[in-house]
Formats: structure tokens, C-alpha cells, sequence
């Protein structure tokens, strides 16, 4: 990824009318934190942190409010454009269309004028710039916006015009070098609702972001680069172990899958060996054993003997102590009274007092 040409809106709606039907996804503002932090990490994606890169979204009062921030950040990424949205998701009208509900959304009645229409998202990033689209969302019913769609065929063709993934046409743009792919992760299939909190793993995520920012911090114990599609795998199979009741859904065309989510972790280092001791050794002294030392056995923590007699003193305390001994049992020099030719030449002079 360029982070200079690639730009991610993170939206989260966690707070919903108090007298609503809706109630509140307390899970969604930490995904949406969380989140930023991954993905603006060198580490990781590597997205610029700076708002005019990364947007955050919280509670948005106004569906426009979210399409003026989508359709901005698709005019100016020309390499990655990654979209991330949690809260509600709600099926409305004849033909079940999907709306991503704001905090505003009481009912679903009233999610037609205050949510936002899954379809006109879908434009949006469909008339995107950017060589590769990422599309996530952790609500009910997200499967609607991938190209697996279950396994109710009235469903498959009410749905089929309301897909991102145009397999035909993204597979046109591949070939042709416009894009590098698209690819749409969902946390629940087309007819399923989405549990709003992590209570398997006990965390203060949503289920489904839960545990992809789990599989994402953790890396799988591999050194090797974590890609978005590996990702996705990674975290269906953790829902499973933890028997969320829910399937998430990928789709992808292209190389979308191929996004780099967590670099490449550097090989632990090689063990240094530990350094040898030098030999300490006064000034004027070969060293501090006699012949018979030579052969003992070391003093634990403080001294040990190489066989030609130097003494290896591991406490510098101790080893000062040693040589203070040392200096104390050399007798001083003699002093030779024989007078100098300076004495004898200052005989019979006085200073006078």
C-alpha cells in the first residue's frame, strides 16, 4: 500500500434514541478505535494517521454526513480505499434493501430518512479512483453486500442488483489494469443478524471485529505478512471455535484479497555469547595466586582460577578489596641515610631563623 495515495473511513454507531427499537452497539466505538490504531500502525496496513487520510466516524447524526465522507475519500485514493462501518444493519420495503442505520434511526420505519441506503454506498465505491476497494461491515444482514449470498434462491435474485461485487465487470476492470480488486467482508450472512457484543471471548468488541482484531493483533504466531483474504480465514475459524452465531462472509475479485494487514515480523535475534573475563592484574604483578592456588577450586560469584594462576575477579568490589590488601603487605622501601653531593654541598647554611 501508498499511504500517501490511500485514504480509510471507519464509521461506528454505537448510541441509538433511548424510546427506539434499536439498542445500543456499546462494542462500536472501541472496534472503531481500535481499529485506527491497527491500521495507522507501521506494523500493520500502515494507512497515514493524520484525519484527512484515516476519518473517523462515531455516532453520525445524518446518512449524507457518512456519503459526503465516503464520497471524498473515493475521489482522492487512487491506491487503497478501505471503508469499515458497525452498528445496525436493518431490512426495509418490498424488496428487503439494506440500510446502515445512524444514531438518529428510532425504527425501522424511519430508517429511510435517516439511514443510509446500502445502494447508494455501493455507487460510491463503485465510481471509486483507487486500484484496490475494501469493503467491511459488522451489522445484520451484511451478507447482502457480498457475492455469497446463502442458500435461499428468492433471496439470491431479489439481491442480485444490490451487490458490489459485479463479478463480470470487476473481472473486466482487472484484466484491463484498472483495478487490483475489490473485496467485501461481512459479519453475517444475508438473512442473519450480527451479535453486537464479543461475549465468547469476553471482549469489549463487537463479535465479528472482536475477533478479527484478535486474529490481526496476534498475527497467527507467523512471521510472514498477513494478508487481508488469510485474515478473513483466520477469523472465521476462531467464530467457529467460539461458537458465534453468525457466518462471516468474504468476497473478493482480484488481488483485493492480497492487501498487506500486518508486515512481515522481524526473526528473533541471534544469541550473543556471553563475554569472557578479562584477567585482573595490579600494576607490577603477573598475577595473584601462588602455585598452590593455582589448582583450587573457584570462589562462587567472586573468583575463579585459569590454570596458569591469574585470578578472575567478578565483583569489582572484591577485586579493589583484594588489591588494597595487597598494597598494604608490600613493605615500604628502606631509606638509605647515605648523604647526597646536595647535602654535603648545603652544610653550614642556615635560613636565618
Amino acid at each position: 500500500m501508498r499511504p500517501d495515495e490511500s485514504r480509510a473511513v471507519l464509521i461506528g454507531v454505537a448510541e441509538y434514541p433511548d424510546d427506539g427499537a434499536f439498542d445500543s452497539v456499546e462494542g462500536a466505538s472501541y472496534n472503531v478505535l481500535r481499529l485506527k490504531d491497527l491500521l495507522t500502525d507501521p506494523a500493520y496496513a500502515g494507512f497515514h494517521r493524520k484525519r484527512e487520510y484515516t476519518r473517523t466516524m462515531l455516532n453520525p447524526h445524518t446518512a449524507d454526513g457518512i456519503r459526503v465522507a465516503v464520497k471524498r475519500a473515493a475521489e482522492q485514493a487512487t491506491d487503497v480505499l478501505f471503508v469499515y462501518y458497525v452498528g445496525h444493519g436493518s431490512r426495509v420495503g418490498a424488496e428487503r434493501e439494506l440500510y446502515l442505520t445512524t444514531c438518529t434511526t428510532a425504527s425501522g420505519e424511519s430508517v429511510e430518512t435517516t439511514g443510509l441506503r446500502y445502494t447508494v454506498l455501493r455507487g460510491l465505491l463503485r465510481a471509486a479512483r483507487a486500484r484496490v476497494v475494501v469493503l467491511v461491515l459488522d451489522c445484520c444482514f451484511s451478507g447482502i453486500a457480498t457475492k455469497v449470498l446463502g442458500h435461499e434462491a428468492p433471496v439470491e435474485e431479489a439481491l442480485a442488483e444490490d451487490e458490489l461485487l459485479d463479478q463480470d465487470r470487476v473481472a473486466e476492470d482487472v484484466d484491463e489494469g484498472l483495478i487490483d480488486g475489490v473485496c467485501v467482508l461481512a459479519s453475517s450472512g444475508p438473512t442473519q443478524t450480527s451479535e453486537a457484543s464479543d461475549k465468547a471471548a469476553a471482549t469489549n468488541y463487537t463479535a465479528f471485529t472482536g475477533h478479527l482484531v484478535t486474529v490481526l493483533e496476534n498475527g497467527g504466531g507467523d512471521a510472514s505478512p498477513l494478508l487481508l483474504g488469510e485474515l478473513f480465514r483466520r477469523t472465521e475459524k476462531r467464530m467457529g471455535r467460539f461458537n458465534v452465531g453468525h457466518q462471516p462472509l468474504m468476497a473478493t475479485v482480484g488481488t483485493a484479497g492480497n492487501l498487506v494487514m500486518r508486515q512481515a515480523s522481524a526473526p528473533p535475534p541471534e544469541p550473543v555469547p556471553a563475554p569472557v573475563p578479562t584477567p585482573l592484574a595490579p600494576t607490577g604483578s603477573a598475577n595473584l595466586a601462588s602455585g598452590t592456588q593455582a589448582d583450587a577450586e573457584p570462589l562462587p560469584g567472586l573468583l575463579s582460577w585459569l590454570p596458569d594462576g591469574t585470578i578472575l575477579v567478578h565483583d569489582a568490589g572484591y577485586a579493589d578489596r583484594i588489591i588494597g590488601m595487597r598494597a598494604r603487605s608490600v613493605p615500604p622501601p628502606a631509606h638509605d641515610d647515605t648523604p647526597t653531593e646536595t647535602d654535603t654541598s648545603q652544610e653550614g647554611k642556615h635560613d636565618g631563623h
